[in-house]
């Protein structure tokens, strides 16, 4: 155990020539490919400065490719407060989060809409001061305007595609008749809206609740 930690340490100090060179170069190459917004918007160097305080001053605990990529995130973010580098890196983790989820996502059947419906299990909620989904020059003059704030669900559809949906004051307004996710719907309030949402797999089919066993 002493023998590995003095290795990590002189990865860390860049003195286990040349292997820690080769793992800077190789978080490099995990972070341009997992944040490739983040890394254009900050810079080569500046990004590079990033890794090198990571390896010195933080260290990934976990080593898979994409968790060390979110303990970079965590690294990341207080050294980031409320800058559109913070945005985009939330932003694009977020892609990768809700790709690698392992909840189910139900399929849904064209043309009916389920008495209960849930939330899709994978998504998550953002909200940022410019636009996320326009390139990143449109994106600095819609935040210099000061066109307010943009929300959006990020979620994984039942064929694995991620989507990034932007949310509407009608759709924050729906999504608020979800109690814990959930929402009985009666033949009444079978509204348009639910069944554009069950169509773009915002919301799917809830499955029924299964009582625990024992006792």
């Amino acid at each position: 155990m002493e023998a590995a930690e003095r290795r990590c340490q002189a990865v860390r100090d860049d003195s286990l020539i040349p292997y820690g060179a080769l793992i800077r170069s190789g978080a490099y190459e995990l972070v341009s490919t997992m944040f490739p917004r983040f890394v254009a918007r900050r810079g080569h160097d500046a990004v590079l400065d990033d890794i090198d305080g990571f390896f010195r001053g933080y260290g990934a605990r976990s080593a898979p490719y994409i968790l060390m990529g979110t303990e970079f995130v965590r690294f990341m973010l207080p050294r980031l407060p409320a800058t559109p580098e913070r945005v985009l890196l939330e932003y694009e983790w977020m892609l990768f989060d809700v790709e690698i989820d392992e909840a189910v996502v139900p399929a849904v059947e064209a043309g009916v809409v389920p008495t209960r419906l849930r939330i899709n299990p994978t998504a998550r909620w953002l909200a940022t001061p410019f636009d996320v989904l326009a390139d990143d020059a449109l994106s600095d003059v819609h935040r210099q305007e000061g066109r307010g704030s943009y929300a959006y669900a990020i979620y994984r559809t039942a064929e694995h595609r991620v989507l990034t949906q932007p949310l509407g004051e009608r759709d924050i307004a729906e999504l608020r008749y979800f109690d814990d996710g959930e929402r009985r719907v009666s033949p009444a309030d079978r509204a348009p809206w639910l069944s554009e949402a069950l169509q773009r797999e915002l919301v799917v089919a809830s499955r029924a609740r299964i009582p625990p066993s024992g006792g």
